[in-house]
């Protein structure tokens, strides 16, 4: 079902989740910052990340985030980052492009260095460190979770964040950065988003 055509809804979301210092903009700092947030969070559980990947993931991540938005020109304000968002996954090589730079972007946070992400790194890495809960992390891992073996290979997570940007309609992946509450969104998308959880979460493991 067709609620959030136009992906604005998406990228608000994501812009609020990433402007950590709540200044309605962001910059290669929020994304380096979030790296940072992740890293804490594995030396909060007594796994140590040494100082050389964390130097790594301070140049990847800022490397990937001035791809991504032009030197951080798409990231000056809410409105300008969610035009650009939708004006660039409407193009037809978006989701091509989108995978090259999401590569370097995993290897900058896959702080162990393994391949794969638990449902413990997953949260540690991508859902801690935005703000979000445990609960939100055990969503958004079962949507991208595709053959259910409780890893998350670099595939599935890639395609999962691609699906985010790029769907026009609620499928299971507007869930990647966990659950979407009908009363959070706005008045416009409310009857729709709510008939699209009705009709399309249909997973027998768990529920949005």
């Amino acid at each position: 079902m067709t609620c959030f055509k136009d992906r604005s809804f998406q990228k608000g979301r994501y812009f609020d989740l990433l402007d950590f210092e709540n200044n309605q903009r962001v910059n290669t700092k929020d994304l380096v910052l979030w790296g940072e947030r992740a890293a804490a969070n594995y030396e909060e559980a007594g796994i140590h990340v040494p100082e050389e990947k964390l130097k790594d993931m301070r140049k990847k991540m800022g490397r990937v985030f001035n791809c991504m938005t032009i030197f951080s020109w798409a990231g000056k304000n809410k409105k300008r980052f969610v035009n650009y968002g939708v004006t660039t996954s409407k193009l037809p090589f978006f989701k091509t492009i989108f995978r090259v730079l999401l590569l370097p972007a995993w290897h900058a946070l896959d702080f162990k260095g393994n391949g794969e992400l638990s449902l413990q790194d997953f949260y540690f890495v991508i859902v801690k460190p935005i703000g979000l809960t445990e609960e939100d992390a055990k969503i958004a891992f079962q949507v991208m979770d595709e053959d259910k073996n409780g890893m998350l290979s670099v595939e599935e997570f890639t395609q999962g964040v691609i699906d985010y940007f790029s769907d026009t309609e609620v499928t299971k992946h507007a869930f990647a950065y966990g659950g979407i509450k009908v009363d959070d969104v706005p008045e416009k998308y409310k009857e729709c988003l709510q008939k699209s959880i009705e009709e399309s979460w249909n997973d027998d493991e768990g529920e949005c």
